[in-house]
């Protein structure tokens, strides 16, 4: 007797071609799975959840990202603390802790972002003059076009209308990031300055990074506000024996920081405006920007 070659077509799991021998019967059906209905969210909540669970790897990513900057020279997110001394622990790797002055704390933001609270009155981190902290903008290791000097991170004050200082290595001369009496912040380099046109306020982060490219420019952001000085640019920074600093200038006697500080940087490299700025989109959603 002839063959009869039957296939199921339609839903369900398919057979494979058989002989079923003379008057066959019909193939067997099998349907699909029956999906169990799921309970229904608003979107604005799965959004919610889905910011919450990305959050919990994101700040691994962002860090990360700090550690590859080039020409990196120390980076301090004040998530590594020393228990006993409060030493903020440098994790470029290159050793350059930071001792702890006055009784600043140690908590973080929204319970995620780690950040050091300063009170005004005689908090803030040092690290005393050294060889790798005397960036000239000129070191013969890097090319021409890399070698130059960046550095900051993010940053909040309590208060506004007096001198404060976030991140540099200056006393009358040197570098440093601040703000003054009208609440202007300004990146100086030795004789070069540039002031932002951003006029600073109180309780919200903002991220500030100031960038010495020699001969070429002194530039200073805040989030993503670019703005720059180019006329008379020094070829090189003067190398200055000042004690470096986060909240404070002078060794500690001037320009006391009322705020925060988080995820500061420094580099012996003048860091490219995308590289900056990816920095900044990197890390904005941690600090509610």
């Amino acid at each position: 007797m002839a063959s009869v070659t039957a296939r199921r077509v339609g839903r369900g799991r398919k057979h494979k071609d058989r002989d079923w021998g003379g008057s066959a019967p019909a193939p067997v059906y099998i349907p699909d799975p029956v999906a169990i209905p799921q309970k229904n969210e608003s979107l604005d909540r799965r959004i919610r959840n889905l910011e919450a669970l990305g959050n919990g790897v994101f700040l691994g990513n962002v860090l990360a990202s700090y550690l590859a900057l080039p020409g990196l020279v120390g980076f301090w997110p004040m998530s590594s603390v020393q228990r006993s001394t409060g030493v903020a622990y440098d994790l470029s790797g290159q050793g350059r802790h930071m001792n702890y002055n006055g009784n600043p704390a140690y908590t973080y933001h929204n319970g995620l972002v780690p950040y050091l609270d300063m009170d005004g009155t005689g908090d803030y981190l040092s690290l005393a003059d050294s060889t790798d902290l005397d960036i000239t903008g000129i070191e013969s290791i890097y090319t021409t076009g890399a070698a130059g000097l960046t550095m900051g991170g993010w940053f909040w004050t309590n208060a506004t209308g007096s001198n404060q200082a976030f991140i540099g290595k200056y006393n009358s001369d040197g570098w440093v990031l601040n703000v003054n009496t009208s609440n202007v912040v300004t990146m100086t380099a030795d004789g070069d300055s540039k002031s932002h046109s951003v006029t600073l306020a109180t309780g919200t982060w903002y991220f500030f990074v100031g960038r010495f490219v020699p001969s070429t420019s002194v530039d200073i952001w805040i989030n993503t506000a670019k703005e720059s000085e180019t006329s008379g640019i020094a070829a090189s920074l003067a190398n200055n024996a000042h004690t470096f600093l986060i909240g404070a200038l002078n060794a500690g006697t001037a320009q006391l920081l009322y705020g925060r500080a988080a995820m500061c940087f420094l580099c012996a490299n003048a860091l490219g405006d995308d590289l900056i700025s990816s920095l900044f989109q990197s890390s904005r959603v941690l600090m509610g920007i």
